[in-house]
């Protein structure tokens, strides 16, 4: 933050006018895969892995 004050044109933002900005909406999680999504896999931890491949909160993800 004491970088990015440093910028011209730089403005901190109140809470109220964050919620202006952003509706007063809290950001939705993303989750594993990005924005691309992907979907539960059944596989161990010690298989997950590779291309596309995911160990995310205890359960593996295959991203597309």
């Amino acid at each position: 933050m004491k970088k990015a004050e440093k910028l011209k044109g730089f403005k901190k933002l109140e809470k109220k006018e964050q919620k202006e900005v952003f509706g007063g909406l809290k950001p939705i999680p993303i989750g594993p895969c990005g924005e691309t999504g992907g979907q539960v896999i059944s596989w161990s931890q010690d298989r997950c892995w590779g291309y596309g491949i995911v160990w995310y909160n205890g359960e593996c993800w295959a991203c597309y």
